[in-house]
């Protein structure tokens, strides 16, 4: 083998090593596109790649994917335990809306022009990325999904009075007969988190291994924190699995027991979290909320709803076919 790599796999090996060093020193960055988040939920450092725009020899924007392969498709598609993977921009100042909307189209169409030739691209943007037009432009569809965020946690108060009538009951109630606590335990929070899922009807939509790599990961750069609501036994009732970047902390997975809906331990747990993140970084994202039982507990926290696009395109009959066939068949 040559010791000077030329064509497409060194290009890839020099844009990624860029990107590292972007992530380490660039707090912009959101979470779910950081290189050592990619790593973990991507099953290893091989199984992502990203198109980078640069000018003047910096990084002015990024696109993070994940390329892999299922049954005889190429496909680019999210990985577990991530809600979005966004383009990332670094903005100059601009004079008018006009010169930002044409620095958009310019840096979008370098992104979209390095995305490798798949069967399908499925991906869905960061609630940042409001301007989707240059995808519509390029042949790709939209649609739009919402989380649900509390974009300043600084007043405490006014963010508590914007709570529904019942979660503030289901605090009072919980107050006093259920203690919270930060705890390393992954396998009793694995525990919790598996009771929301009822396999033959909803399965869970990640690994245990795969938490495990995210855990290992976030907890060595201080980015998680583990919340459990405990009865007067010392039985977990609910749990809380947070993750942040510098702006904002993300409600990445939450388990109750039965006896929760009782006590109102998820409501005080929450309260309890959104206190506890307010201190270092304003918003709160719930990171997810498109399933109606849980939009309605969301929103009840007073949370606005925040859209994000889902980007996809099929390239090819083949999959057309394959596509389509399996939505008529659910």
């Amino acid at each position: 083998m040559s010791l000077l790599q030329t064509g497409p796999a060194a290009a890839a090996r020099d844009a990624k090593s860029k990107y590292r060093e972007l992530c380490s020193t660039e707090p912009g960055v959101p979470l779910f596109d950081q290189d050592w988040w990619l790593d973990a939920v991507c099953g290893g450092p091989d199984n992502w790649d990203v198109a980078l725009v640069e000018r003047g020899g910096r990084i002015v924007a990024s696109m993070p994917y994940r390329k892999t392969k299922k049954s005889m498709f190429e496909v680019i598609s999210m990985p577990q335990l991530t809600l979005t993977m966004g383009v990332w921009i670094r903005y100059p100042e601009f004079p008018n809306q006009d010169a930002k909307l044409s620095y958009e189209r310019e840096i979008y169409t370098e992104l979209i022009e390095q995305i490798p030739a798949v069967d399908y691209f499925n991906q869905q943007l960061h609630w940042d990325n409001t301007n989707w037009s240059i995808f519509y432009w390029k042949g790709f569809r939209q649609t739009s999904r919402f989380t649900y965020v509390l974009e300043d946690t600084t007043d405490l108060e006014r963010v508590y009075g914007e709570f529904s009538d019942k979660v503030k009951a289901d605090i009072a109630k919980a107050e006093g007969r259920i203690r919270v606590v930060e705890s390393d335990d992954l396998d009793l929070f694995q525990a919790t988190n598996s009771k929301m899922f009822d396999p033959p009807r909803f399965s869970m939509p990640y690994s245990y291994e795969t938490l495990k790599a995210v855990d290992e990961r976030c907890r060595r750069r201080n980015r998680r924190k583990i919340l459990l609501a405990l009865d007067a036994d010392g039985n977990a009732q609910c749990a809380l699995y947070l993750v942040w970047d510098d702006r904002c902390t993300y409600y990445l997975l939450g388990g109750e027991t039965p006896e929760a809906k009782m006590s109102g331990a998820h409501s005080l747990l929450v309260w309890h979290a959104i206190r506890e993140m307010s201190k270092d970084r304003k918003a709160f994202d719930f990171h997810g909320g498109m399933h109606e039982p849980i939009e309605r507990i969301y929103r009840s926290f007073g949370a606005a709803q925040k859209p994000y696009f889902q980007i996809s395109k099929i390239n090819g009959k083949l999959f057309k076919f394959a596509y389509y066939l399996k939505q008529a068949i659910r």
